[in-house]
């Protein structure tokens, strides 16, 4: 891409509460790279427009809400991760000039899963999701990777389920989709996994946890503002492991932080450990 090539943004609305700008600038600082990393608030419907109005010496985008799914369409080229889920939350362009053409990424698939390595979870053969927006997509993209054969998605609308459960049984995973009132009736031992994701938005106690199925389980809470949430508190009380969604964040920006850097999605950057902890600093730090 070359020298010119030093501007980053995340893309999305709201956008004034991303943490993006903080930890990928640390990241780039740690790297010896002047680069500068922004923030745009751009509505639904709207990138089409502002990719257009764009100017010379861009390097790439993240993308988040509401844009992954209009992302796709301005990609010449897409990894595996985003035509299986649909969505691209990172636009890496393949020169400076403002008409390059750009390739299309999905980091949230390969960071779901680093974050849970990074927990100690190599594997969950029974994985209990918990919404289908769309990081729920993500998560079963990410499934064969945690070698899991079993998926219930638990929704309050089962019929918004439908696009999840084709996903899955296109990777060849077992699935089933129950209500919010009929998974809390069933018994723990229907209940068990190894794993269970939470992504609904919003801060809700939205599902009953008891000692007996949460043992030897691990929530993994996508969300992390604010933190800890309802959910995570009563997870752990009863017992339970958490993952928090600042992990996700945090992995999937460095997947985007290799990607930036001309490398690829497994390609580890030099000094990685030390850029890891700068992210890590940032967004804490963000979050005081």
């Amino acid at each position: 891409m070359g020298e010119a090539s030093t501007r980053l943004a995340v893309l999305g609305s709201p956008i004034g509460h991303s943490k993006s700008p903080a930890i990928h600038s640390a990241a780039y600082e740690v790297l010896g790279l002047d680069w500068s990393y922004e923030r745009f608030d751009v509505p639904q419907g709207g990138l089409a427009d502002f990719l257009a109005s764009r100017g010379p010496g861009w390097r790439g985008f993240s993308v988040t809400m509401p844009l992954k799914h209009e992302a796709r369409a301005f990609a010449s080229t897409l990894a595996p991760a985003a035509t299986e889920i649909g969505a691209v939350n990172t636009l890496v362009f393949d020169g400076a000039d403002a008409g390059a053409p750009s390739r299309g990424w999905n980091t949230d698939v390969t960071g779901f899963v680093a974050a849970l390595n990074e927990a100690g979870v190599d594997s969950a053969p029974r994985v209990r999701l918990l919404g289908a927006g769309g990081t729920a997509a993500a998560v079963i993209a990410a499934l064969p990777s945690l070698a899991a054969t079993e998926l219930s998605i638990v929704v309050r609308s089962p019929e918004r389920a439908q696009g999840m459960v084709a996903l899955a049984r296109s990777l060849g995973v077992e699935v089933e989709v129950l209500t919010f009132a009929e998974f809390d009736a069933r018994p723990a031992k229907a209940r068990a996994a190894e794993l269970v994701v939470n992504t609904v938005p919003g801060d809700r106690d939205h599902i009953g946890i008891d000692a007996s199925w949460v043992q030897g389980a691990v929530l993994f809470d996508v969300l992390y503002d604010p933190w800890p949430t309802k959910l995570a508190t009563r997870w752990q009380a009863a017992g339970g492991q958490v993952v928090s969604g600042l992990e996700l964040l945090l992995a999937q920006a460095l997947v985007q932080v290799r990607l930036f850097t001309g490398r690829d999605e497994s390609e580890v950057l030099p000094r990685e450990a030390e850029v890891r902890s700068a992210m890590r600093t940032a967004a804490l730090r963000v979050s005081e």
